[in-house]
């Protein structure tokens, strides 16, 4: 991706943006707070696990592939389009509507009353915490100069080992206190793995509005550089989705099959009437 020097505007938009000042510091801790909540969605299965495979009459093989294979898949294919769209769309943006979303599917599993709804769920938590740290590592890359970035991500991944610690925790003890209050028949039948997501997930509606606050960096100050910013970000995006997802994948595969089929029936034309 090219560069070039920072015209006027940027470098009075520069002054503003202090790299490594307060303000890099209060970023740095609104994106910490989005990976600990990013952990925490994650992370909480584990402890409801026992509590889901007895009310739904799952299998550990079930449990296995919500927790690890239906997340991690999604997770990781929807991942590089999304990073892709992170390097040129407005990143605070894609943070916040990726923690929306997924803060929405956490809350939503609390509502399942089957494997395959939970599944379904669990997808979209994945889809949607793949958006947050290709976002945030750029945007902490702006606001700091690279001498400090190894201890920014640093401090930034501490968010893994906060928010799992904390899911595991949080999740136990809803999980308890539901179970203790209403053993029997309890509202709306709620047990007590439904209200654990609910409670967990549902702050994460307001942590995305308070993200969705942010300043956006200019993108390569810290380098002294200023990236222009792209013409057509939902094109790029398509084009990404078009090459990893299906069904995307399969109609780019067509579509490029045909347009090669064109051409060789063109060129075997040009060389028979030549």
């Amino acid at each position: 991706m090219g560069g070039e020097a920072a015209p006027n505007g940027a470098r009075e938009d520069g002054r503003r943006q202090k790299i490594g000042g307060l303000y890099s510091h209060y970023v740095l801790a609104v994106l910490v707070l989005v990976y600990v909540f990013n952990f925490i969605d994650r992370q909480i299965l584990s402890i409801l696990a026992e509590d889901i495979k007895a009310d739904l009459g799952v299998t550990d093989a079930q449990i296995g592939f919500l927790y690890g294979t239906v997340f991690a898949v999604f997770y990781a294919v929807f991942g590089i389009p999304l990073a892709r769209f992170a390097d040129v769309w407005v990143r605070r943006s894609l943070i916040s509507a990726g923690l929306f979303f997924w803060s929405a599917m956490t809350a939503l599993s609390g509502t399942a009353r089957s494997f395959s709804v939970l599944a379904l769920y669990r997808i979209g938590v994945g889809i949607g915490e793949a958006s947050a740290s290709p976002a945030a590592y750029s945007m902490l890359s702006d606001y700091y100069a690279p001498k400090r970035r190894a201890t920014v991500i640093a401090i930034y991944s501490s968010g893994v080992y906060i928010g799992a610690g904390i899911g595991l925790v949080l999740g136990g003890w809803i999980l308890d206190q539901w179970t203790a209050m209403y053993p029997v028949n309890p509202p709306l039948g709620l047990k007590g793995w439904h209200v654990a997501f609910m409670v967990v997930g549902l702050p994460g509606l307001f942590m995305a509005a308070w993200v969705r606050t942010l300043r956006e960096p200019i993108r390569g100050l810290s380098e002294g550089l200023v990236t222009k910013p792209h013409p057509e970000p939902l094109h790029v995006l398509r084009t990404e989705m078009a090459a990893v997802i299906p069904p995307f994948n399969i109609v780019a595969i067509i579509r490029t099959g045909a347009s090669l089929r064109f051409n060789l029936i063109t060129l075997s034309g040009i060389a028979l009437g030549s």
